[in-house]
């Protein structure tokens, strides 16, 4: 665990930077309002490792400052070996997310392979495009 001092805690050594976070926290001493914190949209993360990916994503879908439904799933399965999150209109992204799935099934059953993510990519592609 980090040492924290005075006023900063240590550098990293990748990844994020404090920067910002120390000339903030220099600003505020100076007696400069800093804006609060707003809500901007959907959370989704994903992490590459050694045996796979795990995707994150919240549960709630908003409709400006009003929440719409706590329980909302963005992450969306499109055949076996993929999965998508989602961001945005809930309606619009589990329909493609469905015709894309049901695709890719019809392409397995007719070619007899799993298919491919780079498939399912111009899959998309294509019918985001029309």
């Amino acid at each position: 665990m980090a040492t924290v001092n005075s006023a900063y805690a240590e550098p990293s050594l990748g990844g994020f930077s404090f920067e910002n976070c120390k000339r903030n926290a220099y600003l505020e001493t100076k007696g400069v309002k800093m804006p609060t914190a707003r809500k901007t949209g959907t959370t989704i993360a994903g992490i590459i490792f050694k045996d796979g990916v795990i995707l994150g994503a919240d549960t709630r879908a908003t409709e400006d400052t009003i929440v719409a439904d706590k329980n909302c799933s963005k992450i969306h399965f499109i055949a076996p070996n993929i999965y998508c999150c989602g961001a945005g209109t809930a309606a619009d992204t589990e329909m493609t997310t469905q015709m894309i799935s049901s695709n890719l099934e019809l392409h397995r059953l007719s070619t007899g392979r799993e298919a491919r993510v780079c498939t399912a990519n111009r899959m998309l592609k294509q019918f985001l495009f029309r």
